[in-house]
């Protein structure tokens, strides 16, 4: 769970994967502005470099993380399970508990049109992400290490993966506020901003074992809000093949977008 929090709640700095029960929380950039950029994985990719969709990422996310508060990840149990629970067939994502089909949503995209997810992601890896454009890290982080990964991969595996946005706060997150937001960090990859109904949105999450609750204005003025903080893998096959939670590496992305882009493979 992500949480965002008033100015005064403690927060540790990057986002990073540790082992429970001290579980890191997630703080703005540091004072130069530059967000943190994670470690590779042991065992990721050698000697491989970010490209330039990574550094657009990191300029987006400096630019963009103005608020006064700061989302914390709350999932021990995920970090644990990110940290010595990888899948016994060497893909980095966490196995679901139980078997999940890609929802349709039905929600509306960020041209005003009503958004089938089924449809418009049919025959492709659809990486979904509920969250919010006023979280001030944790959200802005995930939508630039999605960019980044994707942009080390080769176009025609990028051509099969589209990353779904869901808004949790669509009160304030209109279609119009949601695609200048993912603008930021999307340079044509295929970034899917959705809203609709809180009642909608969060029914939605919550089937897919997300939390998400409604944001409110908190004692302190800034507002406080809790959503889950993982990424839903959807395979071509159209049911849910990984989870990603909060810390999730840029390298681990790296390593199973190209696998479950080819398992689904005519």
């Amino acid at each position: 769970m992500v949480t965002t929090r008033p100015p005064s709640a403690p927060a540790d700095g990057p986002r990073r994967a540790r082992p429970p029960p001290q579980p890191a929380r997630s703080g703005p950039p540091d004072p130069a502005g530059t967000p943190p950029r994670r470690r590779p994985r042991p065992g990721g990719p050698p000697g491989r470099a970010l490209g330039p969709p990574a550094a657009l990422a990191a300029l987006a996310l400096a630019a963009l993380v103005t608020g006064t508060a700061a989302c914390g990840d709350e999932t021990p149990g995920m970090r644990a399970a990110l940290a010595g629970g990888h899948r016994s067939d060497g893909l980095h994502g966490i196995t679901p508990a139980r078997p999940m089909t890609k929802p349709a949503l039905d929600l509306t995209g960020t041209d005003g049109l009503p958004f089938d997810l089924r449809a418009r992601t049919a025959d492709r890896v659809a990486l979904l992400y509920f969250g919010r454009t006023r979280c001030p890290d944790v959200c802005p982080a995930t939508m630039a290490d999605l960019a980044a990964a994707l942009g080390e991969l080769a176009p025609d595996v990028r051509a099969h993966i589209r990353v779904v946005f869901v808004s949790t706060d669509p009160a304030r997150d209109t279609p119009a506020v949601v695609s200048r937001w993912l603008h930021h960090f999307d340079p044509g990859f295929g970034f899917y901003g959705l809203t609709g109904p809180f009642d909608r949105v969060q029914a939605e999450a919550r089937a897919l074992g997300v939390d998400v609750e409604e944001p409110v204005t908190g004692t302190g003025g800034p507002l406080e809000s809790a959503h889950g903080g993982e990424v839903l893998a959807f395979g071509r096959d159209g049911r849910l093949a990984l989870r990603y939670p909060p810390g999730t590496q840029i390298t681990d992305y790296i390593h199973d977008l190209p696998v479950l882009v080819a398992e689904g493979a005519p």
